[in-house]
């Protein structure tokens, strides 16, 4: 290929990059702040534990082999109470050994390996639940941002617009001194104002890098004010189930307790297992001898630790208690959060109340300010006597900017409480 045509193309490849990376959605910012947050490390480091115990329970299922030794002195051994004439029946040692290797295989335990399996795959979930949680927190943290940065756009353009109206002014004030009919003190007082409003700016942009640097830490992307962050739909979700990370983590954690209340049954159920054993010691299998000898036997062994059930009935009652607090908290939970989104929705329909009048009020305040700035040119009304009419109708644009993102803020927050 022409390496020049390659070159095109590369450079043309990379002009789409920068102006694809150049916009931002909110929910593109949720996204990339799930994947690049720290603690997401979380995720892989709790698979891998939980892969390791599934696979350490697992290898319960195979045979068991143990090597084992013992040396004794007993008080006594076995013998014959009696003298055969002709027969020399000996006396076995009181100091015995034994060497030897056992390999064991379970034939049935009440299930135990697979509820086992399933209790360390419910701990896995509820450790994952948990890291789903605290990264669900971000989100809020994120939507304000975002949407502060918004409202920061719309500040400094007011800003401007309320800078160019005062301009104008300054500019008739000043041809209206050339002409002797105001004042140089009208010509200050305007351009005093007009530094301040300047001075706000500043402050406001230096505050709104400040923001973009704090949702670029969130979303580990290189982002500054040449990023423009699109401004969500206020629609408002019509969805009913809740659906918090913190009631799937309460659901996991009632799954567990349930699990651990059936592996209690495993603890008073009786456990059958095969075995063999091969070994080397005094005496041997011949119990009346004294000499090394070595041996092997193997059988079915049954096993019943009775004991259990003392405690069954109490553990089984404080899971069953545990259970019933996780069924509290979980009430708890969907009515506290039930109670959130209908004080949201109030505060949702009282800004959409402000809003279908602030475009009603800015348009009267434009209007008088029109009015103002005729008269201050005729020298009808003095310079403050304008700037108040400028700010009133520069203070009616602003509150309906953070009428607008209030809303959008509440709107967010209501997806948040109820679960996106």
């Amino acid at each position: 290929m022409n390496p020049f045509k390659t070159l095109f193309f590369c450079v043309l490849w990379l002009g789409h990059w920068s102006q694809a990376q150049a916009q931002l959605t909110l929910q593109e910012c949720y996204d990339l702040a799930k994947t690049n947050y720290p603690l997401i490390k979380q995720y892989g480091l709790i698979q891998n534990a939980g892969d390791f115990s599934v696979d350490n329970i697992i290898t319960g299922v195979f045979p068991t082999v143990s090597i084992n030794a013992q040396a004794t002195y007993q008080s006594d051994v076995t013998s014959v109470p009696a003298q055969i004439p002709g027969m020399d029946i000996p006396t076995v040692d009181k100091d015995q050994y034994k060497i030897y290797a056992e390999i064991q295989r379970t034939l049935y335990d009440g299930n135990r390996i697979d509820k086992e399996v399933k209790i360390a795959e419910a701990v896995q979930q509820v450790e994952q639940g948990q890291v789903d949680v605290e990264l669900y927190g971000i989100y809020k943290r994120i939507s304000q941002l975002y949407l502060g940065i918004l409202l920061l756009d719309q500040q400094i353009g007011q800003n401007g617009l309320q800078a160019k109206d005062i301009q104008i002014a300054i500019e008739k004030t000043q041809a209206r001194i050339d002409n002797g009919t105001a004042i140089e003190s009208d010509y200050y007082a305007l351009n005093a104002n007009l530094l301040s409003i300047n001075q706000n700016t500043t402050e406001l942009k230096a505050l709104k890098k400040a923001y973009y640097q704090m949702l670029g830490a969130f979303i580990h992307e290189n982002i500054d004010e040449n990023t423009t962050l699109i401004k969500p739909q206020a629609a408002i979700s019509e969805a009913s189930k809740i659906s918090r990370p913190e009631l799937n983590l309460l659901d996991q954690r009632i799954s567990l307790v349930d699990m651990q209340s059936s592996m209690l049954n495993v603890k008073v159920t009786p456990k059958v297992s095969v075995f063999a054993q091969a070994g080397y010691g005094k005496p041997g299998l011949n119990m009346l001898s004294n000499d090394f000898d070595t041996y092997f036997l193997g059988g079915v062994r049954f096993q019943w630790s009775l004991f259990n059930y003392y405690t069954h009935k109490k553990e089984r009652k404080i899971n069953d208690i545990e259970k019933d607090k996780l069924l509290v908290q979980k009430e708890t939970f969907l009515f506290n959060t039930n109670l959130e989104l209908t004080q949201q929705q109030s505060e949702i329909d009282k800004y959409q109340e402000l809003l279908a009048t602030d475009d009603n009020i800015i348009k009267m305040y434009a209007s008088v300010k029109e009015t103002s700035l005729f008269q201050l040119e005729n020298g009808t009304i003095d310079v403050n006597d304008y700037l108040r009419d400028v700010n009133q109708e520069s203070k009616a644009v602003q509150n309906k900017a953070l009428h607008e993102i209030k809303l959008l803020m509440l709107i967010e927050e209501q997806k948040i409480t109820q679960g996106i």
